[in-house]
């Protein structure tokens, strides 16, 4: 499946537009310029499809452009990036 993943304000997502997506996860930068992932959703029509890792890897690569550690206060993102020891060590 080919999924088409948008960067918003402080989000990456899946849909028209990023008031209304159909998957996102969102972002907050903490005083440190570090991101902090607060919340992934995905619309049951697109469970199961690897859309929620793909959008948290989208996170983890914009963190590495940037030279940026994540805090995954989204137990999901926390989940996914403790499966690769690569994305472990980008934890804060």
């Amino acid at each position: 499946m080919d999924i088409d993943i948008k960067k918003g304000e402080n989000m990456f997502f899946v849909g028209e537009d990023e008031l209304n997506p159909e998957a996102y996860v969102s972002y907050k930068v903490n005083d440190d310029g570090d991101l902090i992932i607060d919340s992934t959703q995905v619309a049951n029509q697109l469970s199961g499809q690897g859309v929620g890792s793909t959008l948290v890897n989208m996170v983890i690569e914009y963190a590495k452009d940037e030279d940026k550690k994540i805090v995954p206060e989204c137990p999901f993102a926390r989940a996914v990036m403790e499966r690769e020891e690569d994305t472990k060590k980008m934890i804060k």
